[in-house]
């Protein structure tokens, strides 16, 4: 057996020992000596010049026979965009579970497994959403993040201003979508028209990666787990993703609710602007009256809008609870008596 195994394993030689004069003769030494290249001509059991002590693979704190490791994963990236939801993106509501299909069209187990553990890693440096699409930066192993970008096909303006159109005419849409709510009947509007809001071809939505590797990669799987992440918290992101942010849908269904109900010219609480502002005179002509109130309140008019009563109440409907008496009646009725008893202790004041 020899002496030295862990160099035979690797292919190199050791080091010829002196033979004992009682045991080798000088003829077998020098055929031995004869038969042994020199060592600095002795190959590498690889056959390549990346030899096992070659200083190539050698830094300035590796010691002798001990090569550079390569990096394992991406970059760590402080600070970063984390996943949170301990379920991932499963087990999601409407539309953030149509969505989910979507984003992840043709990308396969072993990349999608690998783009969540950049999510949970918090590997995205920065998230964009907006009408225009979504853009993201992701950091793998090159110095430089990635960018990825996600863009869905978008509804044109006049397609948008129909579908406010036909929300505007039932109150529900506005309930649901104030309270944070996001039923399948929202996509009712949609269907009327002939459109979506959740696209049905996933060939509409594109999605690019600045790396490499096939599309889809796990870039983009990482991008789009975090972007279903937020659509199951926020689901007017769906509004978005296709074109219309959902504040501003909110605000453009309020304001078309209020002119089908109070009129145009009361559905506008904001005055409009001036076509020529006021000249405005030197601070040494107004310094009397500048801190004179201007109108006085007694001329200001004390005419109140009209309003329907218990509004409220006519807007949430019939309650689902039974009783003997109906939920919505007594609760008009509290209504009305405390209204009654705060007039009569402001006419007593």
């Amino acid at each position: 057996m020899s002496e030295h195994p862990d160099l035979e394993a690797a292919g190199e030689n050791p080091s010829p020992t002196k033979a004992s004069p009682s045991t080798t003769s000088p003829a077998t030494t020098g055929a031995a000596d004869a038969a042994t290249p020199p060592a600095s001509a002795t190959p590498s059991a690889s056959g390549t010049p990346f030899a096992r002590n070659s200083s190539f693979n050698q830094g300035p704190n590796v010691g002798p026979g001990r090569p550079m490791r390569r990096q394992e994963g991406p970059r760590r990236l402080k600070n970063g965009i984390r996943l949170r939801r301990r379920e991932g993106i499963d087990l999601l509501q409407w539309p953030a579970d149509a969505w989910s299909l979507l984003l992840l069209d043709g990308v396969s187990d072993t990349v999608r497994n690998e783009g969540l553990d950049y999510a949970r890693a918090g590997q995205a440096a920065t998230l964009q959403l907006t009408p225009a699409g979504v853009e993201a930066a992701v950091q793998g192993r090159q110095p430089r993040p990635y960018t990825v970008r996600i863009a869905p096909d978008v509804l044109a303006p006049a397609d948008w201003d129909r579908v406010v159109a036909i929300m505007a005419r039932e109150a529900v849409y506005s309930a649901k979508l104030l309270a944070g709510e996001m039923p399948p009947l929202v996509e009712q509007p949609f269907l009327s028209l002939g459109k979506h809001l959740v696209p049905v071809d996933a060939s509409t939505v594109k999605r690019s990666c600045t790396c490499d590797l096939p599309a889809p990669c796990k870039h983009v799987a990482c991008v789009a787990a975090l972007l279903i992440e937020r659509l199951a918290g926020d689901p007017l992101l769906a509004f978005t993703l296709r074109g219309l942010d959902g504040q501003r849908l909110l605000e453009r269904l309020q304001e078309a609710r209020a002119i089908a109900t109070r009129g145009v010219a009361r559905a506008h609480s904001t005055p409009p602007a001036a076509d020529t502002a006021p000249e405005a005179q030197p601070l040494d002509r107004c310094l009397e009256g500048f801190w004179r109130p201007g109108r006085q309140i007694d001329e200001m008019p004390s005419e109140t809008e009209p309003f329907a009563p218990h509004a409220l109440l006519r807007r949430l409907g019939p309650t689902p609870l039974q009783g003997k008496f109906p939920l919505v009646g007594l609760l008009a009725s509290i209504y009305d008596s405390i209204a009654e008893h705060g007039r009569k202790l402001r006419d007593e004041g």
